[in-house]
């Protein structure tokens, strides 16, 4: 059973507002007239973003110290360490949204996310380059992708500043993490590179599997960005199915392919 994000007082309150460092106040969102079924559906998707960012944190704590593990330069433990804090601060907006729309944010079930056996058998270096390569590279270009779309179209103040705020470390974290796997890759035979390949395969296997179901349906004419506006939804950083699977569908085209046969790893 999930268990309800709690706060703290201090001295903790004082460090986790330096962390976030961005004064946002959600509350008008409590009062912004919604439909019962936006609201929900705003409730749902932030609530699931709360947790997709606090697995993230967890993710990148671990590739911090696999990085320390592989003896990796010192400069690249500094842009992991950052990317960590800037996990939890999103996880931080997230929930700070969820509660301005009158929800309450719940960690994961369970909080603690234990890698599998496969992956654990790995060297430092290799459970390093995998988490590079199928997070901080796949999954934050493809997450850059979606934030941009939205905060392109946002109109809400509140939520127009937690996806800039959350874009600005988004696109660090792949820009990192992209040049993290070109450098990591130089130490690895070709054994190294299979597995960059079947991680990078793995992170994108669901999204493909999404966008084929939501997209194949559809004549052409409807698999255009301009025919799914969506203005009511971009303002409470939601998407429909449908555009979500457009953009996905063009940043895996664009960015991350060519990002992959440029390292040999497409």
């Amino acid at each position: 059973m999930s268990r309800p994000i709690q706060h703290a007082g201090a001295p903790f309150a004082a460090m986790h507002e330096k962390l976030v460092g961005l004064e946002l106040d959600c509350s008008p969102l409590r009062d912004e007239s919604l439909t019962p079924d936006l609201r929900l559906r705003a409730l749902e998707v932030w609530s699931w973003r709360v947790k997709t960012e606090f697995r993230s944190a967890q993710t990148l704590t671990r590739f911090l110290s696999e990085t320390l593990a592989a003896g990796d330069p010192m400069e690249v433990w500094a842009g992991a360490a950052e990317a960590v804090e800037d996990e939890l601060r999103h996880t931080a907006l997230c929930a700070a949204v969820v509660e301005g729309l009158g929800g309450t944010p719940e960690l994961p079930d369970p909080p603690e996310e234990l890698p599998s056996p496969e992956f654990q058998a790995l060297p430092a270096a290799g459970r390093a380059l995998a988490t590079a390569v199928g997070m901080l590279g796949v999954s934050e270009t493809l997450s850059v992708a979606l934030i941009e779309d939205l905060h392109a179209r946002c109109r809400h103040p509140v939520i127009s500043r937690v996806l800039g705020a959350t874009l600005e470390n988004e696109g660090e974290h792949r820009d990192y993490g992209w040049a993290y796997v070109r450098a990591s890759l130089r130490r690895f035979d070709e054994d190294g590179f299979e597995l960059a390949r079947l991680v990078a395969r793995r992170a994108l296997m669901d999204h493909e599997a999404m966008i084929a179901q939501v997209l194949d349906p559809l004549p052409t004419e409807e698999r255009r960005l301009s025919h799914h506006l969506e203005p009511e939804l971009a303002d409470l950083g939601l998407f429909s199915e449908i555009r979500e699977a457009l953009v996905l569908e063009h940043a895996i085209a664009t960015r991350v392919r060519p990002r992959l046969l440029e390292l040999r790893l497409g």
